[in-house]
């Protein structure tokens, strides 16, 4: 049995949560489907030039293997160091050092699992993050090592070479497992196999920790991807964000709801200046003339405690689409406020319907007829509980 399963996209201290609870669902997700088997490491590589660059120099002495208890399992993580040279050895003529670390490593992959953000199999986004998602892909390509898709959405494709190059892809894969079905009809045209399965963060339970949450609250995830409006291929098209954000917050004080503002992607003291959910929480909240009833989550937590404050939520709005699938998957009653097609095939194929509304491009005149959905929505969902 080979030792290492590699895993693309995998940190669970990543800064988008909804990033980590893919990481912490595809640890679930291989052992349920019997991808990884007991003895089996997580590992992963960084590629250097300099080995006496401070940084590199002082992960040479780091413990490079290491054993955690992640959700009641013990995992080993295994990280590797390879130089620049030797990468490019076998990348170019599939030269590889036996002795060596790199060589050693190649030969011990069992499977490249694939992530890709959840969403990022796509070029929505850009060529650029496209091609920076696809290294441990081109890697098992390389090194003929099983590939599989981890549940994800595929597609939209704007670019036919991008396109022609997901193909080859999937044609490879062994086996691509979809969060819905968006992009059925044209992975059928293309004669690709795929299964139907729930979103990794599914596999992720909610992990308590010392809050108290009243009763009957409402909860609210503010974007920074929108709010800041200044996000790669998405820029621009978010101006009356803010103002929707502030009439749903009106709307439930009305109310009398208290309403809780959950960041969901966030690096707390290194944050993505432009797609930061905590600096646009602060702002946004600093900006409310009427905090009453309005708390705001400013705690650097793990993705399993943000889903854990989702869960104890009565009704919940997300605009950050991880954020509502740990509403979704903690049956949490949830509105989708949506900037691209993965929020409709999303919930759909969770049996929820007609719980989204496109914010791109809105206007302030298309506020009114939002608010008049989301408010509707929560009636009936009032009504079915009592």
């Amino acid at each position: 049995m080979k030792k290492y399963i590699l895993i693309s996209d995998f940190n669970l201290r990543a800064r988008n949560r909804g990033t980590a609870a893919l990481g912490y669902g595809a640890l679930a997700f291989l052992r349920e489907k019997g991808y990884m088997k007991e003895g089996q490491e997580v590992v992963q590589y960084t590629i250097y030039r300099n080995p006496f660059r401070k940084e590199i120099f002082s992960k040479f002495f780091q413990k490079c293997r290491k054993t955690e208890n992640i959700q009641g399992f013990s995992i080993t993580f295994t990280h590797i160091m390879v130089n620049a040279f030797e990468y490019k050895l076998w990348s170019k003529f599939g030269i590889s050092l036996p002795f060596r670390p790199w060589g050693k490593f190649v030969r011990n992959i069992a499977l490249v699992a694939a992530i890709n953000g959840g969403d990022g199999f796509s070029d929505i986004y850009g060529k650029r993050l496209w091609s920076s998602r696809l290294r441990e892909i081109k890697f098992a390509i390389k090194n003929k090592t099983p590939l599989i898709l981890l549940p994800q959405t595929i597609g939209p494709f704007k670019d036919s070479k991008i396109l022609a190059e997901a193909k080859r892809i999937m044609e490879f894969a062994d086996k691509i497992y979809v969060r819905d079905t968006q992009y059925a009809k044209k992975l059928d045209e293309l004669g690709i196999k795929y299964e139907l399965t729930n979103d990794l963060s599914a596999y992720m339970k909610p992990e308590s920790w010392n809050i108290e949450i009243k009763p009957d609250s409402i909860g609210i995830n503010v974007s920074g991807l929108a709010y800041s409006n200044n996000f790669g291929d998405l820029a621009g098209q978010f101006t009356a964000y803010p103002e929707l954000m502030k009439k749903i917050v009106q709307h439930f004080q009305k109310k009398g709801k208290t309403i809780y503002l959950i960041p969901h992607a966030y690096g707390y003291n290194d944050p993505e200046w432009g797609n930061d959910d905590m600096i646009s929480g602060r702002e946004f909240y600093n900006s409310l003339e009427d905090k009453t009833n309005i708390i705001f989550i400013d705690k650097d937590l793990i993705s399993p405690q943000v889903k854990y404050v989702i869960s104890k939520m009565s009704f919940f709005i997300g605009t950050r689409m991880h954020a509502n699938f740990a509403a979704i998957f903690t049956k949490v009653p949830v509105f989708g406020l949506a900037y691209s097609f993965k929020f409709q095939g999303a919930f759909e194929n969770n049996g929820i319907n007609n719980r989204t509304a496109i914010i791109n491009n809105i206007s302030s005149a298309d506020i009114p007829a939002i608010i008049e959905q989301i408010g509707k929505i929560y009636q009936e969902d009032c009504a079915k509980k009592s």
